[in-house]
């Protein structure tokens, strides 16, 4: 779902939840007796400076009663929780600070659906022989024609979309890093777990570059011997996870082979961009169970115990026994 960048937020809130689906294919949208679908979710794309490309966005009315829609054009940025999921902007008037594709688009007129029908939506993109390389990413919705779709204080109901990302040829910086690698267990970071259950690994990806990236690659799990016991894929899903430029998207695999006690290793490599660029990272974890730490804790509380306390315990013993036969004396 995506998240609003704008003031007065309640109500478009209230309305966008379970309504507004982008990214899930086969998902409809309903709400206020409207119900929309629309293929593809996502496009990528690679438009030359000074070339014109239009996409088909196909729209289908799922209801019994017939849909008087807009198309409305947006740019979106990253959402701040680093999940890769879209924050949209939707004041008319609102442009992305970089990369935004808004500019590019040329409006859509409105049209009516039949119930039951669909419509190929042609979406024109036209790239100006200037614009600079890299990458440029908004979104294309359909809402009920005059619901005040480009208000940022617009309900979303009944509004489904399309993501279009392009990437425009030339002076294009492919460059990523990891920001980190780490172990967590429900949401919190630890090296040290008490459980082996609900492990999962999250690796950051920063992109410094001017091109949205789609990594990719293999965590592997290993024993304190070096050993395998596990592989896990990072962004296998198809299509892959974008990280936009300037922005650090995180992804998270659950970790299920790691056994009830022990040191392990995470060890990831990755690649992406043009050239098979590659990044690797590694972390260290230990699983120890509470029952064992007590145990340890009590057999260390025993041997302080031999070592200090029973020596001195047995000299005040010796000399107790030493004054009462100088008494008897």
């Amino acid at each position: 779902m995506f998240k609003i960048k704008s003031g007065r937020l309640a109500a478009a809130l209230a309305s966008v939840a379970g309504v507004f689906v982008l990214g899930m294919p086969g998902i409809a949208a309903a709400a206020g007796g409207n119900g929309l679908r629309v293929a593809p979710v996502r496009s990528d794309l690679t438009i030359k400076p000074g070339i014109t490309q239009t996409v088909n966005v196909t729209v289908t009315n799922i209801t019994t009663t017939p849909a008087n829609l807009q198309a409305i054009i947006n740019d979106f940025t990253a959402n701040s929780d680093e999940s890769g999921q879209p924050a949209l902007l939707l004041n008319a008037n609102e442009f992305a600070p970089k990369h935004s594709l808004k500019r590019f688009v040329k409006p859509i007129a409105a049209f009516t659906l039949q119930p039951g029908a669909q419509k190929t939506v042609p979406v024109t993109i036209v790239i100006p022989a200037d614009a600079a390389g890299g990458g440029y990413y908004g979104t294309v919705r359909f809402a009920p024609a005059g619901s005040g779709g480009q208000d940022k204080t617009v309900t979303l109901a009944g509004s489904v979309g399309s993501l279009i990302l392009v990437r425009v040829p030339g002076d294009i910086k492919d460059l990523m890093s990891i920001a980190s690698f780490d172990t967590r267990q429900d949401g919190a970071v630890k090296s040290l777990f008490f459980s082996n259950k609900k492990i999962s690994s999250v690796i950051r990806f920063q992109n410094e570059g001017n091109i949205q990236e789609q990594p990719f690659g293999k965590i592997l799990l290993k024993d304190r011997s070096n050993k395998i016991l596990g592989e896990y894929e990072i962004n296998d899903v198809d299509p892959r996870g974008n990280v936009l430029p300037d922005t650090i998207r995180k992804f998270e695999t659950p970790i299920d082979k790691v056994g009830k006690f022990g040191v392990y290793k995470l060890v990831g490599n990755f690649g992406y961009g043009s050239n098979g660029q590659l990044l690797s990272a590694s972390t260290t974890f230990y699983v120890i169970p509470f029952a064992v730490i007590v145990g340890f804790l009590a057999l260390v509380l025993v041997l302080l115990f031999l070592i200090f306390g029973l020596p001195k315990l047995i000299r005040a013993y010796n000399q107790r026994i030493i004054n009462q036969a100088g008494r008897r004396r």
